[in-house]
């Protein structure tokens, strides 16, 4: 169980920092981006993830748009972002985490 409980705080930890560091590149000096926010962004979506069934529904479409409209409405409202600027979020969030993947091996975001 500890192991499991550590691994979900690494997870979480470098997610946070990999949707800080996104927002950070799209809007330099925003007052909303801290690392606190990021990781209750972070929880939230995790949380999100398992509820629209995103993870367990996969091969459906449906859960899939659920979440992504659900993910776009919290960084947006979070951040203060419009639908653009969260979609370049999206975008520098997918290739930070390739990057964290490659760097440390661990995925963020989801478990596989």
């Amino acid at each position: 169980m500890t192991r499991g409980l550590l691994s979900f705080f690494v997870r979480l930890a470098l997610s946070a920092a990999v949707l800080w560091g996104a927002v950070a590149f799209v809007t330099p000096g925003n007052p909303a981006n801290t690392l606190g926010t990021a990781v209750l962004i972070s929880v939230v979506l995790s949380v999100a993830y398992y509820v629209t069934l995103a993870r367990f529904l996969w091969f459906l479409v449906l859960p899939w748009l659920l979440y992504a409209a659900f993910w776009l409405w919290t960084v947006m409202a979070a951040y203060g972002l419009g639908l653009l600027q969260a979609g370049v979020v999206a975008l520098g969030m997918t290739v930070l985490s390739w990057v964290v993947e490659k760097v440390f091996g661990v995925k963020t975001f989801r478990k596989e």
